[in-house]
């Protein structure tokens, strides 16, 4: 996501793999029509109002910095009483990804293979994240893009974290936390993983895709000119 990202926020755009260069005017180029934007905004608004309260809550429990690198500060507090109350917030974001299954994966065509909890607290907390937004423009190829560059950083908290509680020797962050709780960590970190790869980056790259051959085609007439 990362990579993406640099795609969209680097003046000469980035790599995503070793042979595939992006420009970054591929998602700003005019005329190209992607479906269900004002659902695709929404979904990103959704995930990162709740990645930012997970980010905040994330620096009262292990400090400020990166806890993969060993440089959070007041990781020293953190003991199990921190530690359970952690897997209470993945669990939250959890249950906001089966809310974003449950409420828009059919109209978007995507969660497949991704088994969603059955839950109130997620449709809730969807259905108030919609009071706010009423009357925004949602249908917006900018704010999509905006969206994306977004997410894709708040993203990177999830990955920190899943770096801290699977490197050797294990990050001091998750140190402290006895097995059990690092173990519910871990899963709950791969259940937002699957969420994105099944979720997020399918309508990604299903746009991004269409973009580049929409982009390929003015490069044509381009060079026929």
């Amino acid at each position: 996501m990362n990579l993406l990202r640099t795609t969209m926020t680097s003046g000469t755009g980035g790599y995503i793999t070793r042979r595939l260069h992006v420009p970054q005017e591929v998602w700003s180029q005019g005329g190209a029509r992607m479906t269900n934007l004002p659902e695709k905004v929404r979904v990103l608004d959704i995930l990162c109002t709740a990645l930012e309260d997970l980010q905040g809550f994330s620096s009262d429990c292990f400090g400020a910095g990166n806890v993969s690198s060993g440089m959070a500060l007041g990781i020293g507090s953190v003991g199990l009483k921190e530690g359970e109350a952690w897997i209470a917030k993945l669990e939250d974001f959890s249950t906001v990804c089966d809310g974003v299954v449950a409420n828009f994966g059919k109209k978007l065509g995507v969660g497949e293979g991704f088994v969603i909890k059955k839950t109130t607290w997620g449709d809730k907390f969807i259905r108030r994240f919609d009071m706010l937004t009423n009357g925004k423009n949602l249908d917006s190829p900018a704010a999509y893009v905006q969206g994306l560059k977004r997410l894709f950083l708040h993203a990177q908290l999830l990955d920190e974290h899943t770096q801290a509680i699977t490197s050797i020797p294990i990050a001091p962050a998750y140190g402290a936390f006895p097995v059990e709780i690092r173990s519910a960590a871990d899963r709950k970190l791969k259940r937002s993983s699957e969420f994105f790869a099944s979720v997020v980056l399918t309508f990604v790259i299903r746009d991004l895709s269409m973009l580049l051959d929409k982009y390929a085609k003015k490069c044509e007439k381009w060079l026929a000119e």
